[in-house]
């Protein structure tokens, strides 16, 4: 019987143990509230999403005459001090390794499209370009040492005009394409610039990096008695970068508002258009090469006016309307100061 009653007890004991167990409560697995939803960022009329940054170093670079940077490249501003203030004359990117700027920008304005002094006419490595060419890169190399920011566009203040004779500033341009033909794209934009119609005029100069002329020997000597010439890189025998063509982008300003208007230029490097220092192309050849700024983007890959508020950007910039121009030209330049 107490065996039995011992029996008893340890099954009773194995099945309570066998019910038994955690009494602890399986964890609830988190719950993730749901996301609030994010309004997109509302745009007003100031809204500009691809603008430059200005910083202690740089404080013009968001002017609008200023093309969005590329990071690889060197950008560098050239001031004068001007009626007791310190200005942009003109801004660059350098392209180390095609020694060329990829552009120049600038403005005219009431103050800087004014002709106060002559040119200078003393050529000079850039200061702010460690790598700056050199007279002995433009030695008998078949070009002439043709201005991106011309002499004439920079006649407001002697120190201006002589930045605009630093080697960075220039390009290796066939002799009659030079003074015969691209001088009178340069005299109509000064014409716009010093026709009072604008408060501002914001002008991008250069020649296609991206584009370079390759194995290319001209039909003209220059006045150094050489045809020019390029490589299959399309370099001058000195190593400089020649471009296929020239461009212009152009944003002119009436006001305070936003009245604008923009054109574009793009016209091929050549020295057979029948033109030269003495007689130079009519205006009537300007509008064939006109474009609008979105085009000019396409084929220069650079990205104009990028400080213009995104609203007035998008709708200059998709087209031109040649009606808008005045297309006369009462600028003039005497040959001697055009040639090299």
């Amino acid at each position: 019987m107490m065996i039995r009653t011992k029996l008893s007890l340890l099954c009773l004991l194995f099945m309570l143990a066998a019910c038994g167990g955690d009494d602890t409560p399986a964890p609830t697995p988190p719950v993730t509230p749901p996301e609030e939803p994010v309004d997109p960022p509302v745009e007003d009329d100031d809204t500009n999403l691809n603008g430059n940054q200005a910083d202690d170093a740089h404080p013009f670079v968001t002017d609008y005459a200023i093309p969005r940077l590329n990071a690889a490249n060197a950008y560098v501003e050239h001031t004068v001090s001007y009626r007791e203030q310190e200005i942009l004359n003109y801004a660059l990117e350098w392209v180390d390794d095609k020694r060329h700027a990829a552009w120049v920008a600038f403005s005219f304005d009431s103050e800087t499209c004014q002709k106060n002094v002559n040119r200078t006419d003393e050529w000079l490595p850039d200061p702010f370009v460690p790598t700056s060419p050199q007279e002995s890169d433009h030695k008998s190399d078949g070009f002439d040492k043709g201005h991106l920011c011309a002499s004439e566009d920079r006649v407001y203040n002697r120190t201006a005009n002589e930045q605009t004779f630093y080697y960075t500033n220039l390009s290796p341009q066939m002799t009659s394409f030079n003074g015969g033909y691209w001088v009178t794209f340069e005299k109509l934009v000064q014409t716009w610039a010093r026709s009072g119609r604008y408060d501002k005029l914001y002008v991008t100069k250069g020649g296609t990096v991206n584009d370079l002329l390759v194995n290319f020997t001209g039909t003209q000597n220059a006045a150094d008695g050489r045809k020019p010439q390029t490589d299959a890189n399309g370099l001058t025998r000195h190593g400089l970068a020649c471009p296929h063509h020239y461009f212009i982008a152009l944003l002119a300003q009436k006001g305070e508002g936003e009245d604008f208007q923009a054109i574009g230029f793009l016209v091929e490097h050549r020295d057979d258009y029948g033109y030269d220092n003495d007689h130079q192309a009519p205006v009537d050849v300007v509008p064939t090469h006109a474009l609008s700024i979105d085009e000019l983007e396409e084929k220069t890959g650079l990205d104009f006016f990028c400080n213009v508020p995104d609203a007035v950007e998008d709708a200059v910039e998709a087209a031109y309307d040649a009606d808008a121009w005045e297309w006369n030209i009462t600028e003039t330049s005497s040959v001697s100061q055009k040639n090299k």
